[in-house]
């Protein structure tokens, strides 16, 4: 199905500081809130007045991807409708006030409530922000700049996890979520100054005063001057057929199955590492170090693969993050020295965080523009069914009591299927006149067959 597209503006020849700062803000908060409830789970276990059991936590653990879910399938609807620069605004308003309601819960119920609420602001800025990185950036800097913004996950992880270490023993664990509501003070009042609207949205729904004013603020080209045909490109139903129609729809499907591989992996660590090593040993102040050193690996690792697929192309690296993943997953599961298990442990951070980063980006390069954020939104809806699952897999299997060996193994074998099914993704058609312009893919030898 093909539909007129309006000219885009041009390619920006620098990356406006203000959206990398502040997206990269708004990821921060985002990934403190995510890991915080893997963070506190230890203490929330240790707690008698709520009593909750091992697979209790696993069910808990699954809400906020239950919430991620709808709110990756409202962005996906919404952001292309709406706007990036409003969905982001409204999705930290709505996590960041619901880590409040956590805090403040007075029992499971409440407390569960808060953290859907919680994974629904997250699942409604995350494509929001990848597509307006991926549209504010020069096409040889698009990986390296997504993989900046999303460092903020890691940042705000690590964060999460030393609160949890040094805060939350003598504070009790509602101060875990209490801080990271606070933190939307500091950052929403800067966002809604300062950051821009998409100059791609903004000239596809013919609002021309508000693409130039932006464009001379951020003194970038607004673009080439031509007609604004948005009713083709904006309706959500020929957007979702672009997806599935015969030229996109096992591309898309990949698509979808790689994010379900990546987000089981990922929310399964997030929930249940701390878990995972107590089981392999260590106590829990260490336990809760290697949760820190996780989220390390996936703020900092991102920055060295973004900075390779910009080289050797998105797809090329996004398998080689899963097989990073796999390795380091894998070998946690062998005796050996503590500096070792750290380095395992940066390597499973880069290969979970650092491949769904590469992966939305990969996403955002195979898709004509008035359906990237719309893909980016698909994929991450299915791939929040493996999120829901990750934690209730890591819940069985520690309730199974397997052996230690096998629970890193369990956890390594979706990465590796991961691996597996970006390489059979598609390449990019060339040939296309709406998307030879657009590819995340540098010009020389991009995508593996």
């Amino acid at each position: 199905m093909s539909s007129p597209v309006s000219p885009s503006p041009a390619e920006p020849a620098r990356t406006p500081r203000s959206v990398l700062l502040l997206c990269l803000a708004c990821m921060t908060l985002e990934g403190y809130d995510v890991v915080a409830y893997g963070a506190a789970l230890p203490f929330l276990l240790a707690d008698r007045s709520w009593q909750i059991t091992v697979a209790q936590a696993g069910v808990l653990g699954t809400l906020t991807p239950v919430g991620m879910l709808a709110g990756a399938v409202a962005a996906g609807l919404l952001t292309d409708i709406v706007g990036r620069r409003r969905l982001i605004l409204a999705s930290v308003t709505v996590f960041s006030a619901a880590m409040l309601v956590c805090a403040l819960a007075p029992g499971v119920p409440v407390f569960a409530l808060g953290r859907i609420l919680v994974g629904l602001g997250v699942g409604g800025v995350l494509p929001s922000i990848a597509a307006l990185v991926y549209e504010y950036s020069p096409s040889r800097r698009r990986n390296l700049d997504t993989a900046l913004a999303f460092a903020g996950v890691g940042t705000g992880g690590a964060l999460a996890a030393v609160v949890a270490a040094v805060v939350v023993p003598t504070a009790g664990f509602r101060a875990e979520f209490l801080i990271g509501g606070l933190g939307a003070l500091v950052v929403l009042p800067l966002a809604v100054r300062y950051l821009p609207e998409s100059l791609v949205y903004l000239r596809a729904t013919g609002r021309g005063d508000e693409l130039r004013r932006w464009a001379a603020r951020l003194r970038l080209d607004p673009g080439p001057a031509g007609p604004v045909e948005a009713a083709a490109a904006g309706a959500g139903t020929g957007r979702l057929a672009v997806l599935f129609s015969r030229r996109y729809a096992v591309t898309t499907v990949l698509f979808c199955l790689t994010t379900f591989a990546s987000l089981l992996v990922l929310f399964g660590l997030y929930t249940w590492l701390p878990q995972l090593m107590r089981s392999a040993g260590h106590e829990l102040g260490s336990a809760l170090t290697f949760l820190v050193v996780l989220n390390v690996g996936t703020a900092a690792g991102p920055l060295l693969v973004g900075r390779l697929a910009d080289r050797v192309g998105s797809q090329r690296a996004t398998a080689g993050s899963f097989l990073l993943a796999v390795v380091g997953i894998s070998v946690l599961s062998q005796p050996m020295p503590i500096v070792f298990r750290y380095v395992a442990v940066v390597l499973a951070g880069v290969g979970t965080v650092g491949t769904q980063i590469l992966i939305n980006v990969l996403i955002a390069g195979r898709y004509p523009v008035h359906v990237r954020a719309t893909a980016i939104g698909v994929a991450l809806s299915v791939g929040r069914l493996g999120g829901i699952l990750g934690p209730l897999y890591g819940g069985m299997l520690l309730s199974a009591q397997l052996p230690t060996a096998s629970l890193f193994y369990a956890f390594a074998a979706p990465a590796l299927l991961g691996a597996v099914l970006v390489t059979l993704v598609p390449r990019a058609r060339r040939a296309d006149p709406r998307a030879a312009s657009e590819s995340a893919e540098p010009a020389g030898p991009v995508s593996a067959p």
